[in-house]
Order: C-alpha cells, then structure tokens, then sequence
C-alpha cells in the first residue's frame, strides 16, 4: 500500500517554501520524497531537507543557476522517470511548479489518481493572456489542486472557470526563515525606523518605480530616512537602476547571502512592498517570520494579509510619497497595536497549525 508523499519543484524554484512544507508533513508523521534540483541559491535547505525523519531527497542539476537549458531539460526528464518507477510508493505525488510541461503532462496524466497541483500563480508573471493552457492542463488532469492564498484562488477561478472549484483548496502561505534552522523572531515595540528597504528580485511588476519619487520627496528627506534596493534586478530594468542609483539610492544588486541576509534583517528599517501585482509574496512571509515592519500595496495576498490582521495602516492608499508617509505615521501612532497584530499572524501562520487546518489535500484518506 503507497504510504509516502512526493512533493515535485523541479528548478528547486521555492526551496524555503519546500523545505517547510516537507518539514511540516515529516513532523506530522508522513514519509516524503522531495524530487528537485541541486541549485546555486539556497542549497542548506536542500541539505537540511536530507537530515529530515522520514524524508528522502531525489535532487538533479536542472535549475539554470546549475545547468545549461538542454541539460536542466533532460535532467528533470530522467527525474520524472524515476518518479514513475517509484509510483507506487506514493499515495500522493505534489507539482509544486511545472519546469518542462509537455513531459509533465504526460507523466502526471499516468499518475493523475495521485496528482495534487499547487497553483501558486494563475498564470506565469509578465504572462499576457488570460489563460495559460499548460497550467490549465494540468489543473485538468489533477485529482486536488491546492491555492497559497485565496486571493491565487479566486484569480484561478476567474480566468479558467468555477468548474475547478470544486477540487480545490487553500493550504495558506507560511512562515519563510531564510536559514533552515531558524526560529521565529517577535515583533517588539521599540524600533524607530532609520531607512525604507526593498527586498526581494527587482522586477517590473515589483513597483520600484515609487523609490524615484521617494527620493525627491521632501518629507522622506525631512525624517532623515536612508532608501536602499536589495535584491537582483531583472536585465530589462537597467535604466530604471541607473536612474534610482543616480538619486542616492543604495543600489544592492545581486543575490544575498546568507550573512549579508541577517545582517539586513537586523537593521532598523520599514521594508516597502509596492508590488504593482502580486499573488502573494515570499518575501513578506520572511519579513513576517523575521519580525521586520513592512509596508504593502494594495494588491492579491499582500492587501487581503494586512486586511485579516487588522493592519489596513500599513497599505499604500496609492503609489506615491505621501502614501508612504501616511503609513509612516500610522505606524509611529499604533506602535504596540501593530505589533500585537503581526505577533499574532506570526502564531496563525505556523506550519504545523496551517497543515493542521487547511491540509487536507496532503491526507490519502
């Protein structure tokens, strides 16, 4: 009788998102196979997921932070086949991202009794159309299909029809450590903040276009607050870097590792999120975990988190200066309210407590 789970990124594209996930479902009990690739970013949690109870890790070079396209392609097709030898070990088998679809269509078509889909965009991001067939495909060939927020739900039913909706479920996202080992840190009362930080990959849907404004914004020069950019820039954005780098912003461009990371969540800083679209943000769930203050736009999982926690303060009414400003001074004026607030998302977003609640696509019976 097929006992384990398989849980499938090929790339390793969310590995701290993988690594809880799996951690979760180990410490309920559950045997798991992860199937992913060796990568350049993030590998202790690759190697943190090896020392797991339970847990077996099936890892190839198929990210393109390690392969070449054509090796990373015939890389996870040789993944796949072992996945299908070992079919009948699984009760479950989990796509958490589809890597190379036509051969996934294929394999999760002979596995679809066991395929739970995790939908974590309703289309790819910078996607133009709609509807992305590949995805609804799979979402058709799939026996569960799980949703990070309800905001990635209800855009997936929007686009691709309610006939979906009855398999489906939200398994939210959790707490996002950036090291495997760390715990959580709580929020505290006394942090005035000195800078306004981005962090996360600098992409055009990201809204960074806002530090431009910030910078030539008298009141932000008036309380003294430093702008920084961390995070690699996608190569289309070059100009829009030029030009922020040219108004004093410290331009941090590149990947952070892990000592670079913990130094920048330790400063006193307010952590801006003016994403002009977003399902939902990883970044903001290490923020959350970290006990660092953030400010969002508006938009998908970002607006409906701060909605659920009492924290509509801290979203931009627009992308302007004087939006930031206004939650500036929401924050100076609620200090221990608004962290009483995100300490208690920070005890409902748990992983155990999540999986406990909203985790029934990963149950066999």
């Amino acid at each position: 009788m097929a006992e384990r789970i398989a849980i499938v990124d090929p790339g390793s594209f969310i590995l701290p998102y993988d690594y809880q996930l799996v951690k979760a479902l180990a410490e309920r009990g559950e045997s798991v196979d992860f199937y992913g690739s060796t990568t350049r970013y993030n590998g202790e949690f690759l190697e943190a997921m090896r020392s797991l109870p339970g847990v077996q890790v099936r890892a190839r070079a198929i990210s393109s932070s390690v392969a070449a396209r054509w090796r990373g392609a015939w890389a996870y097709v040789n993944l796949l086949a072992t996945l299908l030898r070992n079919a009948r070990r699984y009760a479950i088998v989990n796509l958490q991202f589809s890597g190379f679809w036509p051969v996934e269509l294929l394999i999760f078509g002979l596995l679809r009794r066991k395929f739970v889909f995790t939908v974590h965009n309703a289309v790819p991001h910078g996607f133009a159309l709609a509807q992305h067939p590949p995805t609804r495909r799979l979402a058709s060939l799939a026996r569960a299909l799980v949703f990070v927020s309800e905001s990635t739900r209800d855009d997936f039913m929007r686009r691709y029809g309610e006939s979906f909706r009855a398999k489906a479920s939200v398994l939210p996202h959790g707490l996002l450590p950036v090291a495997p080992q760390q715990g959580t840190t709580g929020y505290s009362v006394t942090m005035k903040p000195r800078s306004l930080v981005f962090w996360s990959t600098v992409k055009p849907y990201k809204g960074i276009e806002l530090f431009g404004e910030l910078a030539r914004a008298g009141e932000i020069r008036r309380r003294d607050l430093s702008l920084a950019i961390y995070g690699a820039w996608a190569p289309e954005m070059g100009g829009l870097r030029s030009e922020l780098a040219g108004l004093g912003i410290a331009i941090h461009d590149g990947y952070l590792d892990h000592a670079q990371l913990q130094s920048l969540l330790t400063q006193d800083a307010v952590f801006l999120l003016p994403y002009q679209q977003a399902s939902q943000s990883g970044a903001l769930y290490s923020l959350l975990n970290h006990g660092r203050l953030f400010i969002c736009a508006d938009v998908g999982d970002l607006g409906a988190f701060m909605r659920r926690f009492g924290l509509q303060g801290l979203l931009l009414k627009d992308r302007s200066a004087d939006a930031v400003v206004e939650c500036l001074d929401f924050l100076d004026a609620n200090r221990a309210a608004v962290a009483l607030s995100f300490n208690r998302a920070q005890q409902a977003l748990r992983w155990d407590r999540l999986l406990a609640e909203a985790g029934q696509a990963y149950r066999s019976s």
